[in-house]
């Protein structure tokens, strides 16, 4: 019946001329026709992508600041905005996979499982046409499992397959369930919330003091021979290390600021100390994938003593003036804004 019902509406009347999807479209249609779901193969299955669901939570959060600066890059909502929805993004993914690892609330997390994969599919799909981002990790396991466009399509529709084997029927629901899934969320996003506060929440809470020897650094950057070039106007002077994480940080987040406002990149210069070759900081700022901005660097003793030893710190200078300063934590995208426009 179901053979006569394809070629008669289907093949005879042209609709799918190119026999290999011809027979793509069979197979799919003979598959939702047939009783597919059998108990075990759906709590395997179930449990498979669960656990899945959870993994790209968990690897997503112990990146979370790379994770972040992907997403702003978007240039969809602010920093702030960002840090608080890849969080939640993140605690919706946990929850999803504890809940079907548990066979809890199935009908609903169920479909939210289908609808995050189709999801993130069409945004896949539609990523390079929309959006002028990194397209070489889409950060589906953060940075530990570096997955591209395509490979991240795939995997989605793997899961989506297996889904299709995974039936809600094998479910009786409990009173309890309610106050669970209410509870797990409530509790999953506090905890994600905590233990890598967004950084608009830490500076709020604490009020760190960024200390500077401002008379050594004028010194040093006179006898570096780059006083007018850092002096002239209103610039972002950052003093990075070469081999410092955050450091890199501070110049992805900086740059996508600079981006996302339509701010001149030429504002930013930076002060490395000596001893880097020319080629590491190149090799800095490619990581990132960064245009090298104009820099010089002081000696070690120097750069040490002027900055205490902490790193990164950017200066936002007014003709010389340093009338603000930040580090990656307390860089504030409407201070940068506010300063430069």
């Amino acid at each position: 019946m179901l053979d006569y019902f394809i070629k008669r509406f289907f093949l005879n009347k042209g609709y799918l001329k190119n026999c290999t999807f011809a027979f793509l479209f069979i197979c799919i249609l003979k598959i939702l026709f047939m009783n597919i779901h059998n108990k075990m193969a759906s709590a395997v299955l179930r449990v498979f992508v669960g656990l899945v669901f959870i993994s790209s939570a968990v690897l997503k959060y112990i990146s979370i600041d790379i994770f972040d600066l992907y997403v702003f890059e978007h240039n969809l909502f602010s920093i702030s905005v960002t840090e608080t929805l890849t969080r939640l993004l993140i605690t919706a993914e946990c929850v999803i996979g504890i809940m079907l690892i548990l066979n809890v609330y199935a009908r609903v997390f169920y479909y939210s499982a289908v609808f995050l994969l189709a999801g993130f599919t069409i945004y896949l799909f539609l990523l390079s046409y929309f959006f002028d981002v990194d397209i070489t990790n889409c950060h589906c396991f953060g940075k530990v499992i570096v997955m591209s466009r395509t490979e991240s399509i795939i995997k989605n529709c793997i899961l989506l397959f297996c889904l299709v084997f995974v039936s809600p029927k094998f479910y009786v629901f409990k009173k309890w369930e309610n106050w669970l899934a209410i509870g797990l969320g409530i509790v999953a996003f506090a905890t994600f919330m905590i233990i890598n506060t967004p950084n608009y929440l830490y500076t709020m809470v604490h009020r760190e003091k960024i200390q500077i020897d401002v008379p050594m650094y004028k010194s040093a950057l006179q006898n570096s021979g780059k006083e007018k070039e850092f002096t002239d106007g209103k610039q972002i002077i950052c003093l990075y290390s070469a081999s410092c994480k955050y450091c890199k940080r501070a110049a992805a987040k900086l740059h996508l600021i600079m981006k996302n406002n339509q701010l001149p990149e030429n504002k930013i210069k930076t002060v490395f100390w000596s001893g880097n070759p020319d080629t590491t900081i190149y090799n800095f700022y490619s990581e990132q994938k960064i245009s090298l901005p104009e820099y010089t660097t002081f000696r070690v003793d120097t750069f040490l003593s002027i900055t205490d030893g902490s790193m990164p710190i950017i200066l936002f200078s007014d003709n010389g003036t340093i009338v603000h300063r930040a580090n990656y934590i307390t860089l504030n995208e409407k201070d940068v804004v506010r300063f430069l426009k």
